[in-house]
């Protein structure tokens, strides 16, 4: 158990300089591009683009921004599938801390849209639902974006709040390796590799940003595919989901977007690992 733990912190203190430098750049980014500055009918006018590029921007809660907006008529379902499919929570961070993965980032980002851009219009092409023309939208986002004006005090309180889920995921993650063993498990996955999408995408539903760190993780460990990883992210939309039911009346709509974002992303995980 020593030894698992040692490892864990070790694990965890060797990403923590990425971490921070990448919080950092995310952190002016996600300043830059407030709520307040969004141009909503330019949202309506390009749909599925603009909700999958508005998702890749880490943090902030875009797609509880894209939920409350859709909830009150105010974007396509497109445009918020597109957003929920892109969006990624921790996932990007942990890849550029991850010296070993940097190759893969802008494999991992161009995935990720193009992804966003198909499920997005697939389902603009069969589902219409009228939108409205006013542009006096109320977003609820409290508890969810960082007010902090510090860039360098709010990138770090999000370093260790990552770090927190990093240590614990590696952790357990160790715990549960040591216990099965590594080529028990990877046996185990080979033979059930068919559902790796299917499990990750159930898991990806789970509206707390740990889960997205879980699957980065596991994906680093060569636990998970890649396609896999990106099924669980396509429908781990942060708090995106909950808020969709909460402000949503329309119940049968939600449930409806949810099984085709589980569906999509299962599809898209499978043929993903397929092709690449």
């Amino acid at each position: 158990m020593q030894e698992i733990l040692t490892e864990a912190i070790l694990e965890t203190i060797r990403i923590i300089p990425f971490l921070y430098i990448s919080y950092l750049i995310l952190d002016y980014i996600e300043k830059k591009s407030s709520v307040a500055q969004l141009n909503f009918l330019f949202l309506k006018n390009l749909g599925p683009l603009f909700g999958a590029l508005l998702g890749c921007i880490p943090q902030c809660g875009f797609s509880v921004i894209a939920a409350s907006i859709y909830a009150q008529g105010g974007i396509s379902a497109g445009t918020l599938i597109a957003c929920f499919i892109s969006t990624s929570d921790e996932a990007l961070p942990l890849f550029l801390s991850n010296p070993e993965q940097i190759g893969n980032v802008g494999l991992f980002i161009v995935v990720k849209i193009a992804l966003a851009l198909i499920g997005g219009y697939a389902i603009d092409i069969f589902y219409k639902k009228k939108i409205n023309e006013e542009d006096d939208f109320e977003v609820e986002v409290d508890g969810i974006c960082s007010c902090e004006p510090n860039y360098f005090i709010s990138a770090l309180k999000k370093t260790a709040k990552t770090i927190s889920f990093v240590f614990l995921v590696n952790a357990g993650l160790g715990i549960v390796i040591g216990f099965i063993g590594q080529e028990n498990l990877a046996n185990l996955l080979q033979v059930n590799s068919a559902i790796q999408p299917i499990a990750a995408a159930l898991l990806g539903f789970i509206p707390n940003c740990a889960v997205s760190v879980v699957l980065a993780e596991l994906y680093f460990m060569n636990v998970l595919s890649f396609g896999a990883m990106m099924a669980g992210l396509s429908t781990g939309a942060g708090l995106g989901m909950a808020v969709l039911f909460k402000q949503n009346k329309n119940q049968k709509e939600n449930w409806g977007l949810a099984f085709y974002l589980f569906v999509f992303a299962v599809i898209a995980g499978i043929l993903i690992d397929v092709l690449l």
